[in-house]
């Protein structure tokens, strides 16, 4: 069949848009992982990136939270205190649920999107910007950790306390754990919220992450879900992307 002419511009676009990813550059191991906490992770609940989940996690308890100080009667403080340890710092944390995904809490999850920021500040490809974000973004999301420390140990005691009279003032004690974990608080008392680092909360350490993405040159775009879940740390350390003609390596991935 003779193809005219005139046809032929535009079958030359159909045939690159259908190489698709075989036209695109792969991004950069840094930016993959900065994906890993922002974008999208294999074994989260919605496979969302590991702060997005953490961020999940805070909303939940909060939540829980809010009922326990609100409820009336020991057993409904007890269920609701349960929900908030649960969605904070489970005791299965890393474990398979039912559904096929890790069990993560707000700890767990921070803790290993704080982790992959530090592999991305890591990388031989980071930028500046990128390398000493990472290392602040470490000591800031310290504060959002301990406080699930507390959130756990203070949920054990109200699961303990044999009166209401006795868990009433630890539920409104967790509830401002909880709000701080989510939104930050003003511990100094110098009016603002998250004015420090020690007031920071997953409000704030958004705020950080977004600001060293802005700061990115060149920039930060959403990296695509297929570099996201074929990321593979080899055994000497180093970080490659599965070749896509085979998903039988030997290596695992991170």
């Amino acid at each position: 069949m003779r193809i005219a002419n005139w046809m032929l511009p535009v079958l030359s676009l159909v045939g690159l848009a259908a190489l698709g990813g075989c036209a695109s550059h792969a991004p950069t191991i840094a930016h993959t992982h900065i994906g890993h906490a922002l974008t999208g992770w294999p074994d989260t609940p919605h496979q969302e990136g590991l702060f997005v989940a953490a961020q999940q996690y805070g909303k939940a308890a909060l939540k829980s939270a809010r009922e326990a100080d609100s409820a009336d009667d020991l057993a409904t403080i007890k269920s609701d205190v349960a929900q908030v340890v649960k969605a904070t710092s489970p005791d299965n944390a890393g474990e398979i649920a039912p559904d096929g995904h890790k069990v993560y809490g707000v700890k767990n999850a921070l803790t290993l999107a704080v982790r992959h920021i530090q592999f991305a500040g890591d990388s031989p490809d980071a930028s500046a910007n990128v390398r000493s974000s990472a290392k602040q973004f470490a000591k800031d999301a310290v504060p959002v950790l301990d406080r699930c420390d507390l959130i756990k140990a203070l949920g054990i005691n109200i699961l303990n306390s044999p009166s209401k009279e006795e868990a009433k003032p630890l539920s409104r004690e967790l509830l401002r754990l909880a709000r701080a974990n989510v939104d930050g608080d003003d511990s100094n008392g110098d009016g603002v919220v998250g004015s420090v680092p020690s007031e920071y909360g997953l409000k704030q350490l958004r705020a950080e992450l977004q600001a060293m993405i802005d700061r990115e040159d060149p920039p930060y775009t959403t990296v695509d879900t297929w570099y996201l879940f074929n990321l593979i740390r080899l055994p000497s350390g180093q970080w490659i992307f599965r070749q896509r003609s085979s998903d039988s390596g030997s290596y695992g991935g991170y």
